[in-house]
């Protein structure tokens, strides 16, 4: 059974992440802890004490209000609040504690990745040893059935059997996208082929794109996204600055504003 860590800071745009976390429940088996921080520090005293037991209490009346709304039922969940300075930092320990397989954390506001500087998903998405799944504040439950699976190929045997287990999970089809400035280029295109005859099956199809270096990967991902709309967006990254910058917040990014609902699933290298 998985272990799926949902963050919420009680805003109406922490309400997308729940409500993913909801529908993954919905569809496989799993445990859901509800996580919430406090920055403002509680002494250890009798009077803080019900502070923090008026805490988790509110917490628990705020996930259970959105369970209402998509008439879903509670399955097994907890609830938990903290107190700690630092956000990313207390999510990661405790989700690391809990042994959580994935953390679900939302957007921040409109342009999904253009408003992560700063922000905890972009701490957690360059940090967390533990998978974030990145909910954009528009997401919209639905069944989560197809995943589109970006790939620059160099790591394809280690990282497809974490996503075709990933896809299992809900009995989803796996769609490879990779783009490449050299596809036309002598035999790549050949090789491509011979890549995916190796690795396709009835759940898993291989898509091989020209790319125009003049944008972004995510301008290049939108495209497709609006086309076959799949259930999750699926990159690993090397966890490092550059790394986010290059793909996520360059000014093309930017301009395009990479606003679609689809929950994007970030494994670490």
């Amino acid at each position: 059974m998985k272990k799926l860590l949902v963050t919420t800071d009680f805003s109406s745009i922490s309400r997308a992440a729940i409500r993913f976390a909801i529908q993954f429940a919905s569809q496989t088996p799993c445990e859901l802890l509800f996580y919430s921080v406090n920055t403002k520090q509680l002494k250890d005293n009798i009077d803080n004490y019900y502070k923090k037991t008026t805490q988790d209490y509110k917490l628990k009346k705020f996930i259970l209000s959105i369970y209402k709304t998509t008439k879903k039922e509670v399955g097994k969940a907890e609830f938990v609040t903290e107190n700690h300075t630092h956000v990313d930092k207390a999510i990661i320990a405790y989700a690391q504690k809990w042994n959580a397989d994935y953390i679900c954390i939302n957007t921040s506001g409109p342009g999904i990745f253009n408003q992560l500087i700063g922000t905890t998903a972009s701490k957690l998405i360059t940090t967390s040893p533990t998978p974030i799944i990145v909910v954009p504040y528009t997401y919209r439950m639905k069944p989560i059935n197809l995943l589109l699976y970006a790939s620059d190929l160099t790591k394809l045997g280690i990282e497809l059997p974490f996503v075709k287990k990933f896809a299992a999970l809900f009995t989803a089809a796996v769609a490879v996208y990779h783009y490449d400035a050299l596809l036309d280029q002598g035999s790549f295109k050949e090789d491509f082929n011979k890549i995916a005859q190796n690795n396709q099956s009835d759940k898993v199809s291989f898509n091989f794109k020209k790319l125009n270096i003049e944008y972004s990967l995510l301008n290049h991902l939108e495209l497709d996204i609006r086309t076959i709309r799949p259930s999750i967006l699926v990159m690993f990254t090397n966890q490092n600055r550059d790394w986010y910058e290059r793909h996520f917040l360059s000014s093309k990014t930017k301009e395009f504003g990479y606003d679609t609902s689809t929950p994007i699933l970030v494994f670490r290298k």
